[in-house]
């Protein structure tokens, strides 16, 4: 049974909630990579928002690092919803996001979904 909210008709609507106490801010510069708190092993999502155009990487350990040359864009402003990976069993999926500014220093918001 799902446990997914309900619309008028009673059917699942796919949507992911925040989970409680699981938004983390990561204040960032173009310098340097700067690491997320470690993700709850349950969560297998986390919804990423930048305040300035950044590049981010997600990884098993904090010692994940993003950079400007080959790590994934993250336009400034514009909500994603990440994958953490494809394992089953969610705690051996990564558990930290790396983030560096692409011309700006800003803040990564990282907002674990389930």
């Amino acid at each position: 049974m799902s446990q997914q909210p309900k619309d008028n008709a009673s059917e699942p609507i796919p949507v992911l909630g925040f989970r409680p106490n699981g938004g983390h801010q990561v204040p960032f510069t173009t310098a340097s990579s700067e690491a997320s708190p470690r993700i709850s092993n349950s969560v297998r999502v986390v919804t990423l928002y930048s305040t300035e155009d950044a590049f981010f990487e997600t990884g098993e350990t904090d010692s994940v690092s993003a950079n400007s040359t080959n790590s994934h864009f993250l336009p400034k402003t514009v909500p994603y919803d990440v994958s953490l990976g494809p394992e089953v069993v969610s705690e051996n999926n990564d558990r930290f996001v790396s983030v560096i500014g692409s011309t700006s220093s800003g803040t990564l918001f990282v907002s674990e979904r389930d």
